[in-house]
């Protein structure tokens, strides 16, 4: 026959029971002793909590609001429509901080450009360069053609310079082809030729080579 083993039921000491209401009576005492301290504290992380919900929903409307806005400003880019900079400023103004405001300074420094506005355009590309690195590419890219435009070929070729760095770059033979070309125009036939010598080395195109050699020879007897 199998027997059970009697289970001992948990037993609190005299002492331990003691501690244990004292504890809780000193507990009781404190929150009846402070109980308005206690009811702000809950109150002002309620109202917080109501201020960071109200914020939040606030900010997705602001976001959708100015999108809505950027997408009916850009569907009249392609007709004539004078008054397209200043709804696209207006977004900027307006909703800052928000995915359509980049776009409006995206488009808007474009339409500078268009309108051969080359310094305010430069001016727009680095303003959003600032605000949105994450599109350094694309700033630096444009603010080259904006140098050049202003026919200030240094800086139209200082400027690609972080771009040709980026080995992994899909594009980068023909950034650093435009940059070689850049330094020629600025005169600097040294860092052109540096340029076309490092195309050279990066297994560019076979029908490329030809020309890339053909550019070397000259600027190293020019050089000499």
């Amino acid at each position: 026959m199998v027997q059970t083993k009697k289970v001992t039921p948990f037993k609190i000491k005299p002492e331990e029971a003691d501690e244990f209401i004292s504890f809780s009576a000193r507990l009781i005492e404190f929150g009846q002793r402070h109980l308005i301290l206690i009811i702000i504290a809950l109150a002002a992380v309620l109202i917080a909590g109501a201020v960071w919900g109200y914020l939040q929903k606030r900010q997705v409307m602001r976001q959708e609001k100015a999108a809505e806005l950027f997408q009916a400003a850009a569907s009249q880019q392609k007709g004539d429509n004078p008054t397209l900079p200043k709804e696209l400023q207006t977004i900027i103004q307006d909703y800052p901080e928000t995915g359509g405001a980049l776009q409006a300074r995206l488009l808007l420094a474009n339409l500078l450009f268009q309108e051969r506005k080359y310094q305010e355009a430069a001016a727009a590309f680095e303003a959003l360069g600032a605000l949105a690195p994450e599109l350094a590419t694309l700033v630096a890219e444009n603010l080259s053609y904006c140098y050049e435009a202003q026919k200030d070929y240094q800086k139209a070729a200082t400027v690609l310079e972080p771009l040709v760095a980026q080995a992994a770059l899909p594009y980068r033979q023909e950034l650093m082809w435009r940059q070689a070309l850049l330094w020629e125009k600025a005169g600097d036939a040294s860092k052109a030729l540096a340029v076309y010598q490092k195309m050279l080395q990066d297994k560019p195109p076979a029908n490329f080579v030809p020309y890339l050699q053909e550019k070397i020879r000259m600027l190293s007897a020019g050089k000499s």
